[in-house]
């Protein structure tokens, strides 16, 4: 039997804060494991919207900790608490901040020890795959969307990092960019080789972003955290209708059978 990827876009918003759009996230349901990946502010918001049981999240996958990305995971964690929660939950982050999860919890005044269900706080390194259970599994891929542009030194240098990643089924697979700084940071993708390409359209130019689609041979490409107000939807609708046919601008709610 075929083990199929499902993919509902939670939300699909850049940083900004939109009134038709959450920050991007992705709910992944592969066989018996459903999979969250970032929780950015709004996420329990944007769940209950797309009609998501908060029970029925196994593990989560946080890309990096910017607030349109992580800043939820204390609410999402007190709906769950709420909701009589008791299946046990994973939280992958880089190994690089798993204390700072466990502090930003305590500061929040969430306890995992005093939950009815079990939270796991993982680390993982890039390049080092995941196995979510025997035929679902992720690699984070190192990116350059955070750096230390701004040369502060009252942290150490090799905390500013940030992962794409890209996720594998028994029957298919998909590359998310995340967030990224440049098009040099798509490199990776032909690596992998995906069937299915989900990439963010704010920081980079989105010219370079539809040559470099063209130029690979990707089955169907997502475009998610979208600002509304900087043209990207106008631009879209410009595009060749030969393009559009592998290039979809994503809507919060939309969802996709991966196959």
């Amino acid at each position: 039997m075929a083990v199929i990827l499902e993919i509902i876009f939670v939300g699909t918003g850049s940083g900004k804060t939109q009134l038709k759009r959450f920050h991007t996230s992705l709910f992944i349901k592969n066989g018996n494991h459903n999979l969250l990946i970032d929780t950015g502010d709004g996420i329990s918001k944007a769940l209950l919207y797309q009609n998501i049981n908060l029970n029925d999240i196994d593990s989560i996958f946080i890309t990096h900790t910017h607030a349109d990305h992580f800043s939820g995971i204390s609410s999402l964690l007190t709906q769950m608490k709420m909701a009589k929660r008791i299946k046990p939950l994973k939280i992958f982050v880089n190994n690089l901040f798993i204390n700072f999860v466990r502090s930003f919890l305590y500061y929040s005044f969430l306890f995992p020890k005093t939950f009815n269900f079990e939270v796991k706080i993982l680390g993982f390194d890039s390049d080092i795959e995941i196995k979510l259970n025997d035929s679902f599994s992720l690699i984070p891929i190192k990116n350059t969307h955070i750096y230390n542009k701004y040369n502060v030194n009252v942290l150490p240098n090799n905390i500013f990092t940030s992962n794409s990643v890209f996720i594998k089924s028994k029957d298919s697979s998909v590359y998310y960019s995340s967030d990224i700084s440049s098009i040099s940071d798509l490199t990776p993708i032909y690596k992998f080789n995906p069937k299915y390409f989900i990439v963010e359209s704010t920081h980079i130019s989105f010219n370079e972003l539809v040559n470099f689609i063209i130029n690979s041979d990707l089955f169907k490409t997502f475009l998610v955290h979208i600002n509304d107000n900087d043209g990207i939807v106008e631009k879209y609708s410009e595009l060749e209708d030969e393009i559009r046919k592998k290039m979809f601008l994503t809507f919060d709610g939309m969802n996709s059978i991966l196959t």
